[in-house]
C-alpha cells in the first residue's frame, strides 16, 4: 500500500507500474461505448415518430412523473390527499 506522503509516491508508482491507468482507461472505453449505443438506439427507436405521436408521448410521460412526484412529496408529509386522481 502507497503512502500519500510524496518520497513513497514514486516508489508506489514504480511497483504497480501502468496497470492501474489501462484498467481505468478500458473501463472508460467500455463505458463510453455502452452510452454512444445506448443513445444510437434511442435515437433509431424515436427517428420515425410523428409530431403528434410525440407530442402525446411527451405528455403522457410528463404526467406520469408528475404523478410520481406528487406520490412522494405527499408521503414525505404523511397525508396521503395528493394521490386522489389515482383512485
Amino acid at each position: 500500500m502507497t503512502s500519500p506522503y510524496p518520497p513513497n509516491r514514486s516508489r508506489g508508482d514504480q511497483t504497480q507500474g501502468d496497470q492501474p491507468f489501462q484498467d481505468a482507461k478500458e473501463a472508460m472505453a467500455r463505458s463510453d461505448a455502452q452510452i454512444q449505443g445506448d443513445a444510437e438506439a434511442f435515437g433509431e427507436a424515436q427517428r420515425d415518430e410523428s409530431e403528434e405521436d410525440r407530442a402525446v408521448r411527451v405528455a403522457a410521460e410528463a404526467e406520469d412523473r408528475l404523478r410520481a412526484v406528487n406520490r412522494e412529496i405527499a408521503a414525505d408529509r404523511g397525508d396521503r390527499s395528493g394521490s386522489s386522481e389515482d383512485r
